[in-house]
């Protein structure tokens, strides 16, 4: 897509998010903001922060399933990924770590960045997929929530529907075995995943108990805060934050969610400084646990400094798949020129360039 698309429309979704949360920011009242804040229960903050790190490794071992059959990466490695890559979009807009975590499976595991590429649009997929199955009945379960709620649920799913129905057909065409592809068939053949039943309900029904402990976080936040609402609520409440985030636009979605939060909980008639209360706590154990663990866990990758093979190059095998490193040219012997009656100049010895030296 052209840059000068691409930042007109983060532009205007930022606008966007900034009129809504100014929408709802004028009526909180800050004060009743700070007291709800201080006296918030800690014990389920921090089951909630730790369930935040359960939908990780969830999400992990669900990209353990889809790489499988070609690269058998540990799902220890993928959590460190995974947490390195939610760290780095939390600091960088745009989900900047969505490219990093294609750019370390290439270097590190020899994962082509195709292959990589199409299982990170499969589980979006298969995520929104699952979010979905178990949104559903929520309608059914909250009759007082306007129509619209459904309608959104019903226009969620048929795109979805339709993405996953385009993207089973493309991959049925694509001949795995054939040598010369391009990009695009290379990308369709790393959505194999849709070809087998079983890792393809596998990977489901992982994602289902993924968003599940997600549910798990949003209730132990209403329960911190005093918020009492059925567990139906907190399944709109994560419909609509995430609804809210699905386009890039601020580091961290800050802003956004705090509005889709906000939106889906003046639909259950929540007060709006209680929600933002809610809304505050949430997006805090979302980001900062999940910054400091990718700081302790990937240092180098999360801050973009990871750019020399690990052990800075020496005795470091070859990833599995990956290209063979290129031999170290040979010396070459010059032969020195013939004296010359003239004499030598005098002077400081030649200082090698700085590109030919370390510190």
């Amino acid at each position: 897509m052209n840059r000068r698309l691409t930042l007109a429309i983060r532009i205007v979704v930022i606008g966007v998010i900034a009129a809504g949360l100014w929408w709802f920011v004028r009526k909180v009242h800050f004060a009743e903001l700070g007291e709800s804040l201080r006296s918030a229960r800690a014990w389920p903050l921090v089951l909630a922060a730790a369930l935040n790190f359960v939908c990780l490794w969830g999400k992990a071992a669900c990209w353990r399933i889809m790489l499988a059959p070609r690269h058998k990466v540990g799902i220890t490695r993928l959590f460190r990924y995974t947490v390195a890559a939610f760290a780095a979009s939390a600091i960088a807009p745009a989900r900047a770590g969505e490219v990093l975590r294609v750019w370390t499976l290439k270097r590190r595991d020899g994962v082509p960045a195709a292959e990589t590429a199409a299982v990170a649009v499969a589980e979006k997929l298969l995520d929104g997929i699952s979010m979905l199955i178990l949104v559903a009945p929520v309608p059914f379960l909250l009759p007082e929530l306007p129509a619209t709620v459904a309608e959104a649920i019903l226009i969620c799913a048929a795109i979805a529907l339709i993405l996953f129905v385009v993207l089973f057909i493309a991959v049925g065409r694509v001949d795995e075995n054939s040598s010369s592809r391009t990009w695009v068939r290379r990308f369709l053949a790393g959505l194999h995943v849709l070809r087998s039943p079983k890792r393809l309900l596998g990977s489901l029904v992982l994602l289902i108990l993924v968003w599940s402990a997600d549910l798990g976080e949003v209730m132990a936040v209403f329960y911190a805060l005093h918020i009492d609402l059925p567990v139906a609520a907190g399944l709109l409440v994560l419909f609509g934050l995430n609804l809210a985030i699905a386009v890039p636009s601020t580091p961290a979605q800050f802003g956004a969610l705090e509005a889709g939060a906000i939106g889906a909980l003046t639909l259950l008639h929540v007060d709006v400084t209680a929600a933002a209360a809610f809304a505050l706590l949430y997006h805090v154990l979302q980001v900062f646990p999940l910054i400091a663990a990718g700081l302790i866990l990937e240092f180098r990758l999360v801050l973009g400094r990871d750019v020399e093979p690990p052990g800075n190059g020496t005795d470091v095998p070859d990833a599995p798949g990956a290209p063979a490193a290129p031999a170290a040219p040979s010396k070459k012997i010059v032969t020195a020129p013939p004296a010359s009656s003239a004499p030598a100049p005098s002077g400081p010895p030649a200082t090698p360039h700085p590109s030919h030296t370390r510190p």
